[in-house]
């Protein structure tokens, strides 16, 4: 029980220290709610450093009956099939998918977190977009 105190006080503490002023929440009339760039980021640029909640692949499945199906990352194993799963706890977890995204997500396991990073400069006020690399369950708006 302590250790697990201490993991979610260190989540907390990475969530509070990161880059999270750059972004805001908007909703884009045919996406949706989204998040947008507060201020100019540099391609290369670490956005947001969202600690995780590791997810055993044997409950993954029971995600996958839920809302959370479609906001929960794939963190290790097999990316086509079995592996575990990782919840995120930053604004990460609202970033809109684009077959062009101007962001990628990258799993940090030294960390427990996921990387959310510039893959080209992205002007204030742009929406922060990521490929999700699945089979998407919906009509891309880009």
């Amino acid at each position: 029980m302590a250790a697990s105190t201490a993991r979610g006080a260190q989540a907390l503490d990475r969530l509070r220290s990161g880059p999270n002023h750059r972004l805001e929440i908007r909703s884009d009339p045919a996406k949706g709610r989204g998040i947008f760039a507060r201020e100019p980021l540099a391609a290369g640029t670490l956005i947001e450093a969202a600690p995780v909640i590791i997810v055993p692949t044997e409950q993954c499945a029971l995600l996958d009956r839920t809302i959370l199906h479609d906001y929960y990352f794939h963190w290790d194993g097999d990316p086509e099939g079995e592996g575990r799963g990782a919840v995120a706890l930053g604004l990460i977890a609202l970033c809109n998918h684009s077959r062009r995204p101007n962001a990628r997500v990258r799993r940090n396991p030294a960390r427990e977190t996921l990387d959310l990073m510039a893959l080209a400069p992205i002007a204030e006020g742009d929406e922060v977009t990521i490929d999700y690399n699945c089979p998407l369950w919906f009509q891309p708006q880009d």
